[in-house]
């Protein structure tokens, strides 16, 4: 692949929507922007879940404030700055997970006496 020749390429924004991805795309080639999406859901066996899901808009360095300007604030999430690394949220409550926990024994127990009526029957 050919370099572009208007620099190296930045992140512009990264969407959870791979369609919205390509509107967005389409938008700024029409305004004479050249943007690449990059991201798991492109692939030949598109995962539409999760943070594989994700997709990134990325543009020319040169061209970055005018994509901006493209693309209103009101139609995509912030915008993060093109070299810091986006954060992760923050992890679940631990009150969610050992809940999770808590119905994952009570499952398990719940099909072991299911499991050993069934055998009692049986013999």
């Amino acid at each position: 692949m050919s370099a572009s020749p208007l620099g190296p390429f930045v992140r512009l924004v990264t969407v959870a929507d791979p369609a919205a991805a390509d509107l967005w795309a389409a938008m700024l080639r029409s305004a004479g922007i050249e943007a690449r999406l990059h991201g798991e859901s492109l692939g030949p066996y598109r995962l539409t879940v999760g943070e594989m899901a994700t997709t990134e808009v990325w543009v020319p360095e040169a061209q970055f404030d005018d994509a901006r300007a493209v693309i209103e604030p009101g139609e995509a999430p912030a915008f993060p700055d093109a070299t810091e690394e986006v954060q992760p949220g923050p992890a679940e409550p631990e009150e969610a997970n050992a809940l999770g926990r808590w119905w994952g024994l009570v499952a398990l127990g719940l099909l072991a006496l299911l499991a050993w009526r069934l055998l009692s029957r049986l013999l």
